[in-house]
């Protein structure tokens, strides 16, 4: 049992098959737990998750994005599922990829990003809405220092908006952002 403090940057480190992609899975409810219970901002993970939309966001690792549309066209669309209006979404979309550093980038297509313009890209959708919550899973896993400095100066920026869990299996990646 464990609980996150309110605006932290909360590293979950262990070593890879440790179980934090799984932990982060059973939080999202793509999992189902055998026993025990999740709480998240005091509700039920399982019971109350259609009430938590748009309160926590989760990026996965290795997550994927249709390779075909353009950048811009995704993001709106993520925003207007996490419930946003279509005027916020446009707004909240500019915010994120200047945020990133993607804006010259948002008419291309996700196919044709580099790995590192991708990742600040999903990072970029994790932060859609200002949610409360958020769960980075392994978001600078496969980028060169260059790329997960930028990812870890986003985080750093944001420090105390939302509360951010990262997960990592290098605990240099967690040692700077970190607050918890």
């Amino acid at each position: 049992s464990f609980s996150i403090p309110k605006g932290s940057l909360y590293g979950l480190v262990g070593p890879n098959g440790a179980g934090k992609t799984t932990l982060l899975s059973l939080v999202a409810g793509f999992l189902i737990p055998d026993s025990g219970s999740i709480a998240i901002l005091g509700m039920d993970a399982q019971a109350d998750l259609p009430k938590l939309r748009g309160r926590f966001s989760m990026l996965v690792q290795d997550a994927m994005l249709p390779r075909n549309r353009k950048i811009r066209e995704t993001l709106t669309y993520l925003a207007r599922l996490g419930g946003l209006s279509k005027s916020e979404a446009l707004m909240d979309v500019d915010r994120v990829l200047t945020m990133c550093g993607l804006t010259d980038q948002s008419s291309k297509r996700f196919r044709q990003l580099s790995h590192g313009m991708a990742k600040r890209l999903h990072v970029a959708q994790a932060f859609l809405g200002n949610p409360e919550l958020i769960f980075l899973d392994e978001p600078t896993s496969g980028l060169d220092p260059e790329n997960a400095a930028q990812i870890r100066s986003i985080l750093l920026e944001l420090a105390g908006e939302s509360t951010v869990v990262i997960s990592s299996h290098n605990l240099a990646e967690l040692e700077e952002p970190c607050t918890d």
